[in-house]
């Protein structure tokens, strides 16, 4: 099983589509705490530890794009 996805187009497309879909629901003002997954852990580790998570998927999602848009663009 082959798990290179680093030269996957597809793939890379597929996950840059995602990462615009973050940014766009934080630029919305998405309320992530209202999501039942998230409600429910923030029960057991507390509504700014999850803030902190949904923040730094925010991070993840903008390095993502200003790694990999720069490469699907010039190709």
């Amino acid at each position: 099983m082959n798990l290179d996805y680093s030269n996957n187009p597809t793939f890379i497309i597929v996950t840059l589509c995602l990462a615009v879909g973050r940014i766009w629901l934080e630029i919305i003002g998405f309320n992530f705490q209202k999501l039942p997954i998230t409600a429910k852990l923030s029960a057991a580790n507390g509504e700014d530890r999850l803030r902190k998570f949904h923040r730094m998927g925010l991070y993840f999602s903008v390095g993502y794009i200003l790694l990999f848009a720069p490469s699907i663009l010039m190709s």
